[in-house]
């Protein structure tokens, strides 16, 4: 009996220390269903190797937690890469289809100022690329290089954007 209750008082602390709040539930849910399933698209790109088309997909729910300061909103993302390498090599043109599929996890950390009607919020985007290769027609290239350029190049754009969209939402509710 005494190991059941030191059990069940266990099990109740995992529960507890792993359970959200409602407010946790609901900002999820919110954003579930208005984060887009294309988060970033791109097509024709050029490259030194060519050009390619990028598109960046929601691939699950979000995972949201906060502390006294921050908001965190973790979404699992899809990056698919097609495109084409052309390259002249020996005075023959190279032609290849190419593919690549990766996964990782976009991470939003969100500052909110609130001081009506002037309330803000300051946005940190952070999306870790893993190793990644571009398979064209058997030649392979490593595209991690490539994914980070674009990150950083695109990073301050996207958090401008957010902040954008959050403060028009706070002057939507008056904060």
């Amino acid at each position: 009996m005494k190991v059941l209750l030191t059990l069940s008082l266990l099990f109740f602390c995992v529960l507890k220390t792993h359970a959200q709040s409602v407010t946790d539930k609901l900002i999820v849910a919110l954003v579930d269903k208005h984060l887009p399933q294309v988060l970033h698209q791109e097509k024709a790109t050029p490259w030194k190797m060519g050009t390619y088309d990028l598109t960046v997909n929601k691939i699950g729910g979000a995972v949201f937690s906060s502390t006294h300061k921050y908001l965190s909103l973790t979404v699992p993302i899809k990056v698919l890469m097609t495109g084409q390498v052309n390259k002249e090599f020996l005075g023959q043109k190279i032609l290849l289809n190419c593919s690549s599929e990766m996964v990782t996890q976009a991470r939003l950390d969100i500052e909110p100022v609130i001081n009506p009607p002037e309330s803000k919020a300051n946005v940190e985007v952070s999306v870790p690329v893993p190793e990644a290769n571009l398979n064209c027609d058997g030649l392979i290239v490593a595209i991690k290089p490539l994914l980070e350029q674009l990150v950083a190049s695109k990073k301050q754009e996207w958090e401008q954007q957010l902040e954008q969209d959050i403060m028009v939402m706070f002057k939507q509710v008056g904060i």
